[in-house]
């Protein structure tokens, strides 16, 4: 398949027409769309899906409906219509695919989709094709499953990242869907009608089991197991859709939090700004109780410089009377060693006689020690004075008041320009957030919170339905079997065709696991051939796909890689996509929407490089952080074909003009 021309009118922000020829030189097959976010790219990728199926998406894969389509000027000026025309060759026939959506004649002002009428028309080398074989005729060119693999953008490759997290819902769904696109739902459909028809054959041999004597048991013990089973599918069936349904809600409910993710935000840090005002004023408040604390003892300062001589004065004193006192004590004892000697004229110790020319030695220096005694005066009565004054002048000691104040002032000047500043950071952010709910949107936070609780509740009860049912058929078939060995049972027709029944759902459940282990080999030596060609590194063995068809790296040594860069996951999920796109479809174009926001320059080479080899046509649509065109695309520059670029008119509104590089 290979794309021509696209035309859209009134299509999204390409107010009236706006047309991009596809380069179809297969040696010049790559086409450049640069265009700034929020101008039209992905607008250009919902023109193809429309016009091939109908079905335009937005965030989350949801479908957009049509009066969201129609461009916002056109509708203003009263032009109701919308159209996108695309030409393409297919198996050597050329296509003309027209989708056109009008007002209905009834309708002043459409509001919603059931308010248009949607027109397709398809000529196959210009023969018009009937209207009843339009989609099928689409769909053996490029199968609407599959189109997630040739028009896809920066999200689904996220979503593919997925795929990796064993057991995550996400990358069940997603494994759901690859299998929809390689073609396991088709003998899924066939077994479940298989299982329908074995339980009307099993009606039918209980009818005729109550008919035998003897056997009326039996039927009714399976009887009851197919009234539980039918039971359980039901319920099975109600929690799947309550499933979907609460998905659904959560998912809108992320969009709109996402869309009020900066006023939430700014909420809380208003929040956040409006505490620490609180704590800075308190703050403020403590420190200038302490300045007024400080300057009623300042006087203390004032008199510190007098104090302080007295003080040292009356230390000098009381050092020179407690020497006194010392030497007092020393001389008294003196004294009264002299006396006993003198008087008994012997020494004490070795009892020996005093001559009399030492006594008399001893004696004047008794006499003179008495006069010194006589001559000191009372020394501790004036020491006790002494240091009752210098205690009583330690209690005026100076508070160095003047520099602590200068800190606290310090302080409060510190805490006056955070509070300044917080305040006007809380007015711009009251500025911000006015006019919106703030408690709505903590209200819907808190409810998609209950939604993912009430999902992940869902699923448990889904994978419980699903083991209650499948031990009722284990049941089931254990009763069948107990029938086909009576002979009276065995004859009955009814036994032969639920036997067949069962035989039959059986083949087509191993089928299935057959099927899908065979796939998951195709596609992972087609996505290991892709990564070998896109990675920038050389000693990684390859990829390993797992159930969900998630892909590991696996290194040199035979090890998974468990840590890798977002770039590198970026890499795998593109060979993913490109191993079953390869898989599912014959060679045909692929238009990439913002691939390459994670990758660094080398990745980019190999990836420009590879895909335009692997496709019949490879469209970009790139914004310039993505794609530097004067030394990004030296790698690609002989195979560009055709290069556009989206200007901006105004909010509601783009042109598409084409370039050179």
């Amino acid at each position: 398949m290979k794309l021509h021309h696209v035309t859209m009118n009134n299509f999204m922000p390409y107010k009236a027409k706006a047309r991009l020829d596809f380069p179809t030189d297969e040696q010049r097959n790559v086409m450049l769309v640069f265009g700034d976010n929020m101008r039209g790219k992905t607008s250009i990728l919902n023109a193809l899906r429309w016009g091939l199926y109908g079905r335009a998406l937005g965030r989350h894969s949801l479908e957009i409906p049509l009066h969201e389509i129609l461009n916002k000027d056109a509708a203003a000026e009263g032009d109701w219509t919308f159209e996108v025309h695309i030409e393409f060759e297919a198996n050597g026939q050329t296509f003309d695919l027209r989708r056109r959506a009008d007002k209905r004649a009834m309708v002043a002002i459409p509001q919603r989709p059931e308010d248009f009428q949607v027109q397709v028309h398809l000529a196959k080398d210009g023969i018009p094709v009937r209207g009843d074989q339009v989609e099928p005729e689409i769909n053996q060119i490029a199968p609407q499953q599959v189109s997630r693999f040739f028009l896809f953008d920066g999200e689904l490759l996220q979503e593919y990242e997925t795929l990796l997290i064993e057991g995550s819902e996400q990358g069940q769904q997603i494994k759901e869907a690859i299998e929809e696109v390689l073609g396991v739902p088709a003998l899924i459909r066939g077994r479940d009608e298989l299982g329908a028809i074995l339980k009307s054959a099993r009606k039918a041999q209980q009818m005729d089991l109550k008919r035998v004597q003897g056997l009326d048991a039996l039927a009714q013990e399976q009887a009851n197991l197919t009234a539980r089973q039918d039971a359980l599918e039901k319920d099975l069936q109600a929690l799947v859709a309550q499933q979907e349904t609460v998905r659904g809600d959560r998912v809108k409910l992320d969009d709109e939090i996402e869309a009020s993710q900066s006023v939430y935000q700014a909420k809380i840090k208003l929040d956040g700004l409006l505490d620490r005002k609180k704590s800075v004023e308190q703050f403020q408040a403590q420190k200038r109780t302490e300045r007024l604390e400080l300057l009623s003892v300042a006087w203390k300062d004032l008199l510190e410089v007098k104090v302080g001589v007295r003080r040292e004065q009356l230390e000098k004193e009381r050092q020179e009377l407690t020497r006194q006192l010392g030497n007092k004590s020393v001389t008294e004892h003196r004294v009264n060693v002299l006396e006993s000697l003198v008087r008994t004229c012997e020494c004490p110790t070795c009892r020996q006689h005093i001559e009399e020319s030492r006594r008399e030695q001893m004696a004047a220096e008794l006499g003179a020690l008495q006069g010194e005694l006589q001559n000191w005066r009372d020394s501790t009565q004036a020491l006790q004075s002494v240091s009752a004054q210098i205690d009583a002048l330690n209690k005026i000691r100076g508070a160095n008041v003047r520099d602590r104040v200068a800190a606290i002032e310090t302080d409060i000047q510190n805490y006056e320009v955070e509070l300044t500043r917080a305040e006007n950071e809380i007015e711009r952010l009251r500025d911000e957030i006015h006019g919106y709910d703030t408690v709505d949107i903590v209200r819907r936070r808190a409810l998609r919170d209950e939604k993912i609780k009430e999902e992940g509740r869902l699923q448990q009860d889904v994978a419980n339905r699903k083991k209650d049912i499948d031990k009722i058929k284990g049941e089931l078939a254990v009763a069948q079997k107990t029938i086909e060995g009576m002979s009276q049972a065995r004859t009955l027709r009814s036994t032969t065709k639920a036997r067949l029944c069962e035989d039959m759902e059986s083949i087509f459940s191993q089928s299935i696991e057959r099927l899908r282990d065979k796939l998951r080999e195709t596609v992972q030596a087609r996505a290991d051939e892709a990564f070998h060609k896109m990675t920038t590194q050389s000693s990684y063995r390859g990829l390993e796909i797992n159930g969900n068809y998630g892909l590991s790296i696996i290194d040199d040594l035979g090890r998974r890689v468990t840590v890798r860069s977002a770039g590198a996951e970026q890499v795998v999920a593109l060979s993913l996509i490109d191993g079953l796109n390869r898989t599912g479809r014959a060679a045909g174009p692929v238009v990439m929407d913002t691939p390459f926001g994670r990758l660094d320059l080398k990745h980019r080479d190999n990836i420009l490089t590879y895909l335009p080899s692997v496709t019949s046509q490879f469209v970009l649509l790139v914004h310039s952080g993505e794609i530097r065109p004067e030394t990004d695309l030296a790698a690609i520059a002989a195979r560009i074909g055709s290069v556009y670029a989206i200007k901006e008119v105004n909010a509601r509104q783009s042109i598409i003009e084409r370039e050179t590089l």
